[in-house]
């Protein structure tokens, strides 16, 4: 029998990154350890009093959700509002929505939500059927990132906080880099300052591997939907997942070193300032913010009906 790193009790977790052993008590203490300390870096709940948290139902939004409203919960005045945005797939997103809304209502969180049908006038489930030259992601990641901007904003949110993780934040560096677009890698969260129009975006579970996020959902019973997108296998980022994990198998501890180099390059953006897009109002550094422009070309695709 393996022990853990810490005390006599049996290992439940080995994190190959560091070679230590972990029974369940400390593992758990050590994934929230490295939460708060997240927490402190991103100054989450010294920018203001009120926390957005985007909550899709998965084990990332859920235990980010769990965690944050478990330490506001300590902290007099300060709120935490969970935001989730229906893109209208049936049979996944609903299913997770009664996840949030049964979750919410047991710990007292409000919760916000808006459809793809409110914004664009129709579902994710109409526009993968229509004929197109983008995936079903290129449009979703966008609309969904406004819609969670809007939702923040109008709740009078700080800050909003996302479920991204360790992986997810190594894979949208080396996706980035593999692409050149160091603009990107700038914009990455969490943002340190906000944009007129834009709620800074933090990430408590910045230090945090999927698997660990994983395990410490299952073993603390927070409840998430397993299943995933029917549409995910179409995202681009599926290849950079399987070679950071090809990459982690042979250098254990890639990922943070990855996520460490990004942050101490401090790219400079190149892009023009900020502005107001002339469909919207919402923040652009162009004539139009691109959720408008994609807005009208799938809408023209669904209503095409080809």
């Amino acid at each position: 029998m393996l022990k853990c790193s810490f005390c006599n009790c049996e290992s439940v977790y080995l994190a190959r990154y560091s070679g230590l052993h972990y029974c369940r008590l400390h593992f758990t203490a050590s994934v929230e350890r490295r939460v708060k300390r997240a927490v402190r870096e991103q100054r989450i709940f010294e920018r203001g009093q009120r926390v957005a948290v985007a909550v899709s139902g998965g084990k990332d939004s859920m235990t980010a959700l769990h965690l944050l409203s478990s330490l506001a919960s300590a902290r007099r005045g300060t709120e935490i509002i969970a935001v989730t945005v229906d893109e209208g797939i049936r049979g996944y997103r609903d299913r997770s929505m009664e996840v949030v809304s049964d979750f919410c209502s047991i710990r007292g969180i409000r919760w916000v939500t808006r459809s793809y049908s409110e914004f664009a006038g129709f579902t994710m489930d109409m526009l993968s059927s229509a004929r197109r030259e983008r995936t079903t992601c290129a449009y979703c990641g966008v609309f969904r990132r406004t819609i969670m901007n809007a939702l923040a904003r109008e709740a009078g949110a700080d800050v909003i906080a996302t479920g991204l993780n360790l992986d997810d934040t190594a894979q949208s560096v080396l996706m980035n880099m593999s692409r050149g677009d160091t603009d990107r890698i700038a914009m990455m969260g969490p943002h340190e300052s906000s944009v007129q129009g834009l709620v800074p975006r933090v990430q408590p579970l910045r230090h945090i591997p999927e698997n660990e996020v994983l395990l410490y959902a299952m073993v603390s019973g927070i409840p998430f939907l397993q299943s995933s997108c029917p549409y995910a296998e179409e995202a681009s980022r599926n290849m950079f997942r399987e070679v950071l994990l090809r990459i982690e198998d042979e250098m254990p501890g890639a990922r943070h070193a990855m996520v460490r180099a990004a942050s101490r390059a401090a790219f400079p953006r190149r892009g023009g300032k900020a502005g107001s897009c002339a469909s919207c109002g919402d923040a652009t550094s162009g004539e139009r913010c691109r959720a408008c422009e994609l807005r009208e070309e799938a809408a023209s695709l669904v209503g095409r009906g080809d």
